[in-house]
């Protein structure tokens, strides 16, 4: 007790000196550093998760589960091509917050960007939707309805490399809201992710394609 019985208050708590000003550009290199550290921790947890054995929709839905939210994205799909059938296979279609079935749909009548991305056999990147329109982009009926269209698309063919197969076996789409929303760095990272799946996919010889193995 204090003078007069009164309790001694509390000192009051001395402030933290500030920290150092940051130099010129060195908030800029702190924030590099650290979409760097999380695009690494991407590519590592899907090394990890993507492991050969796992069927098309599992692998897709274990890639989706690790890149949806970090990348900030609207839309994710995995297309599989059956070239002797003119037909593609969609093992996941994640749109309007959750994933939906996709039928298979004719290659040559209604390639869409995904035919595109294959013919071409290199990624494709659409910075707004006009760009998607110009390419012949096919709205799904969430797209449709809801009228939540994505601006940016880019799409990752997977197997594109003469090594893997005459022509590419499949795509693996990332759509965004945001108009011209990946910067290069990030659609690295993305075809990095496809090359990650490609390998997944074709690793396991006993796991079934669509269009056979290339």
């Amino acid at each position: 007790m204090g003078i007069l019985g009164f309790g001694k208050g509390k000192e009051a708590p001395v402030p933290e000196a500030p920290g150092p000003a940051l130099e010129p550009g060195e908030a800029d290199l702190r924030e590099l550093a650290r979409h760097l550290d999380e695009d690494l921790a991407l590519l590592t947890g899907a090394l990890k998760a993507l492991q050969p054995g796992l069927d098309p929709p599992s692998l897709a839905q274990a890639l989706h589960g690790l890149c949806f939210r970090p990348l900030g994205l609207a839309a994710f799909f995995l297309a599989l091509a059956d070239w002797e059938q003119d037909a593609l296979h969609f093992p996941l279609y994640h749109e309007g917050g959750r994933s939906r079935p996709r039928p298979p749909r004719s290659l040559s009548a209604s390639p869409g960007l995904t035919g595109v991305a294959l013919q071409r056999g290199e990624p494709l990147y659409l910075r707004t939707l006009d760009e998607g329109q110009a390419f012949g982009v096919i709205l799904s009926e969430v797209e449709k309805e809801s009228g939540l269209v994505p601006q940016s698309w880019f799409g990752v063919p997977l197997g594109a490399d003469p090594a893997w197969g005459p022509r590419p076996f499949g795509v693996l789409s990332f759509q965004s809201f945001q108009p011209d929303a990946f910067s290069p760095s990030r659609r690295a990272l993305m075809e990095a992710l496809g090359g990650v799946l490609a390998f997944a996919l074709l690793a396991d010889p006993a796991l079934p394609l669509p269009g056979g193995r290339p």
